[in-house]
């Protein structure tokens, strides 16, 4: 979950008032497996945009440990609506990377493996002239992630 709410408040970084668009709550609505290799992950994301309506297209990553991946995502495209505080219901697909074993995801129930983990992002926002370049940060530190979660919660 933070692995997603992380592509959409990355992918949401630039100039002006946009660097002030938060992600304000996030709830798990549902998990449904998608066969043996992923899972489809619904989120009812609180995002709060000060700023004109952005449009968020090609949103995928890479989850990974010791430089392996152990997961990729992809996500629905999503527009943030301009001046707005909104939940937005958001799908994501989360499939088994190539280089992992079921194994390999179960260690990321021990809370100290999984922040040893790193995340790489991109997406494409686009602004409603249908102006857009695609921004891609790799190797995000989830123990700061999840830092920054905590920190929101107190």
């Amino acid at each position: 979950m933070v692995f997603i709410v992380s592509v959409m408040a990355i992918s949401l970084t630039g100039c002006g008032k946009v660097k002030d668009i938060t992600v304000t709550s996030v709830k798990l609505e549902s998990i449904a497996p998608q066969g043996l290799k992923g899972v489809n992950v619904y989120l009812a994301v609180g995002i709060d945009n000060p700023a004109f309506q952005i449009g968020l297209e090609d949103i995928h990553g890479a989850l990974k440990h010791s430089g392996k991946v152990l997961g990729r995502m992809t996500m629905d495209p999503m527009v943030l609506q301009r001046r707005s505080a909104e939940i937005y219901h958001v799908k994501a697909f989360v499939s088994l990377g190539e280089d992992a074993r079921l194994r390999d995801l179960l260690m990321l129930t021990d809370m100290a493996k999984l922040n040893e983990c790193t995340i790489d992002v991109s997406a494409t926002p686009r602004l409603k002239s249908g102006l857009g370049a695609p921004l891609t940060i790799k190797d995000i530190s989830v123990k700061k992630l999840l830092e920054n979660d905590d920190n929101e919660k107190n």
